[in-house]
């Protein structure tokens, strides 16, 4: 049977007699989520604050030495004292709001990142003229609008190079949207190439020295989602970068 010696028995007890701490520490964790990492404005809210802190213990501690050494015949201005305070304080619940803002940007981006992800590979229509054109295409969303109701509307197909492949009749009233219904067919009823066209509106106004205003739609497949400065969503369109505000339509 084995038995233990005294030197086993006391090199867990203290010269005191009592039991030794033999825990070993367990290390801090450090939080290495990006989920619940801080961003840079975060982490300088939290510097801003510490050091607010640390200014105004600063502040209470000379304070207090300038009270208990001050001359009893000729007291402190507690008008001056109060104003400092309030300083202190205004400066604080600022931080404050501002670290609250961060953290609701914060949610509102993971929120909508989600949502834009359901824009990537839709169809959008934007005011523009030029589009691209691919194999097996069924329609192309173009239309446009007339600021001023015209005498005669022609409204062209233009390739890469300028030239007129299809021209067709166009509507003459203003105030509404109109389609443009092309069937990928120059005017020899040819099916056209794959490729970047434009679409051409050429009002005629009742004389010679009208001038009628017209505003044409475009499409294109979204490629790529980013945001703006400001927080507005961007769509890369046919190789361009396009603000929401700027979208007509999703299909």
């Amino acid at each position: 049977m084995a038995v233990s010696t005294a030197a086993d028995s006391n090199s867990t007890l203290t010269p005191w007699g009592t039991l030794k701490n033999t825990q070993t520490k367990t290390p801090e964790k450090t939080d290495s989520n990006p989920k619940t990492a801080k961003t840079a404005d975060e982490v300088k809210t939290d510097v801003a604050l510490k050091g607010i802190g640390d200014n105004f213990n600063n502040f209470l501690r000379l304070l207090t030495t300038q009270m208990q050494n001050q001359d009893p015949t000729k007291p402190m201005d507690t008008n001056e004292m109060t104003q400092q305070l309030v300083q202190f304080a205004n400066v604080e619940q600022n931080i404050g709001t501002n670290s609250r803002l961060d953290k609701l940007l914060k949610l509102q981006q993971s929120g909508s990142a989600s949502t834009q992800l359901a824009y990537l590979g839709r169809t959008v229509v934007y005011e523009g003229d030029e589009f691209q054109y691919a194999e097996g295409m069924t329609a192309a969303p173009l239309g446009y609008e007339l600021e001023t109701a015209s005498k005669a509307t022609r409204v062209d197909i233009l390739d890469s190079a300028g030239r007129i492949v299809r021209s067709m009749k166009g509507e003459t009233t203003a105030g509404t949207r109109h389609v443009v219904n092309w069937d990928f067919k120059d005017d020899q009823g040819k099916t056209v190439q794959p490729g970047t066209y434009k679409l051409n509106i050429a009002p005629k106004g009742e004389t010679t020295d009208d001038i009628v205003k017209t505003k044409s739609y475009t499409f294109g497949t979204v490629g790529g989602i980013d945001n703006s400065k400001d927080g507005e969503m961007l769509l890369n369109v046919n190789g361009k970068s396009l603000p929401w505000s700027d979208i007509e339509s999703v299909r």
